[in-house]
């Protein structure tokens, strides 16, 4: 296995792992929201996007931050709205 394909496949667990928490801790209270978890995340997504280009092209990349761009968002409105 090619060391850009190990690391799309460890970016696209651990993003599903961080937005399925997300949502259990958003929607439901149920757990702690990881940001040691997240900010890692956040790291290895942006080194790894500069050393592999191609890895941004993977839609198992990409969905999972997209959907965290979004439940942030969704955080920010639901914090200064209510």
């Amino acid at each position: 296995m090619k060391k850009e394909d190990l690391s799309s496949l460890i970016l696209s667990i651990l993003g599903i792992v961080i937005v399925i928490d997300a949502i259990l801790e958003q929607f439901f209270n149920i757990g702690i929201k990881q940001n040691s978890l997240v900010i890692g995340y956040c790291i290895a997504f942006i080194l790894l996007s500069t050393k592999f280009p191609n890895i941004l092209k993977r839609k198992t990349v990409t969905i999972p931050i997209y959907i965290m761009i979004i439940q942030t968002v969704y955080s920010i409105v639901k914090t200064y709205t209510y």
